[in-house]
């Protein structure tokens, strides 16, 4: 379940948060991985993730006008290179929105997805939002229940949503009453 940092807690790009992973595998990958704010120069190596990740991936001009959008856009870093990758934006001042996450094939499941959500979690919420959205395949268990591990609920579905007609569940998770970021 997502916790929010406390306030004296530093940023993963700089103390790796490893709570709650099961294997020795997934703990060592961990220790490797930093969480770093994406620059421009990520962009290729953040599109190629998408591109192997998505039937319908965003256009690489589309991610790179993310950069430009208030919000979040963080990497996950193994030995200088991207594994992975998320996109939050904030909407109507209170509202965040994930508009993207993803992780290199070769490196999924170690952890390094909760990692992504629970920082991009940290920063939305510390830029304002009050809750979080998030739109995922009604096919995609995987995804599905790692936002439900971390604290996120379905609330809606779309039908036809993506490209090919597959329907979305919509997710939110809330600010924890009485904690102010």
């Amino acid at each position: 379940m997502w916790e929010p940092k406390k306030g004296n807690e530093k940023s993963t790009a700089e103390k790796p948060r490893t709570e709650n992973l099961s294997t020795s595998a997934v703990e060592a990958v961990n220790n490797f991985v930093g969480v770093r704010e994406a620059t421009l120069n990520d962009l290729n190596e953040i599109y190629a993730i998408e591109k192997e990740s998505f039937p319908d991936p965003y256009p690489k001009p589309l991610l790179k006008a993310f950069f430009f959008h208030p919000g979040a856009y963080i990497v996950a870093v193994v030995e200088k290179k991207v594994v992975g990758y998320a996109i939050g934006i904030i909407r109507y001042r209170s509202l965040g929105h994930v508009i993207s996450i993803a992780v290199r094939k070769d490196f999924r499941g170690k952890g390094i997805g909760k990692k992504l959500l629970n920082e991009l979690i940290d920063r939305l919420f510390a830029m304002g939002a009050k809750k979080i959205r998030i739109e995922v395949r009604e096919s995609n268990e995987i995804a599905i229940n790692l936002y439900k591990k971390v604290g996120f609920v379905t609330k809606e579905k779309i039908i036809g949503y993506y490209p090919d007609g597959e329907t979305a569940l919509v997710m939110f998770i809330d600010l924890p009453q009485g904690r102010r970021m």
